[in-house]
């Protein structure tokens, strides 16, 4: 009994660590939110003085309802990459004031879409782009830093085109090359770069067609994704052309794709066979052929890159097949001539 009453603070002790440990990882663990959200981008087209609405669809894609709100910020170009760099209001910038949505602040259910209605009421002196991304984001967070950055939000890029006569739609290849002038197998990255001169953003798009001498062999879409470029700037544009045996794939792990230390993904060698005849080989021209709507009708923008595929690895087996086929041939004739030799003395030695 004396005994026992020792040990009870140390069994209250360990009875009180026991309840800390096992309730740490519940109390520590964030409520996850996981937003998916369609279209993306949207592009809208208005007279000065009139009213436009869009359908903004929203899924949460968690376990639990979420109360979301929507606020409002801009975006320009990041780069050349067309990745938008989000903003905040900054002082002038007026057009925020003409957007309103319906509703402002929902419950949003488990894997359910709910669509929330965009207002924007132009005014009269309005004129060309203004570029909004409209934020959903849990309602009770508060924005985290510079640049109000929430966690687990997601934003629907909205591009605005008020019609004007002052208007300048215009653009330019600057650039249309492949990242290397000899391949060993596919893919074939192409880059556009794209220089858009005029004071409206433009959303370009054709066909990369590739030829074999006089022969096409592939026609790969141009802007699939139907990226706009901004006014004034420029912007690279990316297509891959990987119908071919064999070919680098990204690496994935437990149905993800493996990145390096610099985000890039991790490629592999794939040896499908049932692409075998899709082997590629020898000289490439790649010829595009893409526009973009000036307001009155489409100006087309063409350009041409050339380039190699010289499989070494598949030839140096195939001539060193040859080679050893070449071997036994010489082999096989070699001592067909001996034994028929030998053959010929033996039988002369006899007579």
């Amino acid at each position: 009994m004396e005994r026992l009453k020792k040990l009870r603070p140390s069994l209250i002790l360990i009875t009180v660590i026991y309840f800390l440990v096992n309730s740490l990882p519940a109390l520590a663990a964030p409520s996850g939110i996981n937003l998916t959200t369609s279209p993306l981008p949207i592009n809208l087209s208005a007279n000065p003085g009139s009213t436009i609405t869009t359908d903004l669809r929203i899924q949460n894609s968690s376990s639990q309802t979420q109360k979301i709100k929507t606020s409002l910020m801009k975006f320009s170009a990041y780069g050349e990459s067309g990745k938008p760099a989000l903003q905040d209001r900054a002082p002038g910038d007026d057009y925020f004031d003409w957007v309103s949505f319906s509703p402002q602040t929902f419950q949003a259910p488990p894997n359910q879409w709910v669509i929330i209605k965009m207002t924007i009421k132009i005014p009269k002196a309005a004129a060309f782009g203004y570029y909004y991304a409209v934020v959903f984001s849990p309602a009770d967070q508060n924005p985290q830093g510079k640049g109000n950055k929430f966690i687990g939000s997601t934003a629907i890029l909205v591009l605005l085109d008020v019609k004007s006569p002052n208007a300048k739609r215009s653009a330019k290849i600057a650039g249309f090359s492949v990242d290397h002038k000899i391949y060993e197998f596919l893919p074939v990255d192409f880059n556009v770069r794209l220089h858009n001169d005029g004071n409206v953003h433009l959303l370009p798009a054709g066909t990369i067609y590739i030829k074999r001498g006089s022969k096409q062999v592939a026609a790969i879409p141009f802007n699939s994704q139907h990226g706009n470029i901004l006014p004034n700037s420029y912007r690279i544009y990316t297509s891959g052309w990987s119908d071919g045996w064999p070919a680098y794939i990204n690496k994935q792990q437990d149905g993800k794709v493996l990145l390096d230390k610099n985000g890039q993904p991790v490629k592999q060698l794939s040896w499908n066979a049932n692409k075998i005849s899709h082997l590629k080989f020898g000289h490439y021209t790649a010829n595009l052929l893409a526009a973009y709507d000036n307001g009155k009708r489409d100006v087309p923008l063409e350009a041409s890159v050339s380039f190699w595929v010289i499989p070494w690895r598949l030839l140096a087996i195939f001539v060193g097949l040859l080679g050893l086929v070449g071997g036994l041939i010489t082999y096989v004739i070699i001592l067909r001539r001996r034994l028929k030799r030998a053959g010929s003395i033996n039988r002369g030695s006899k007579v």
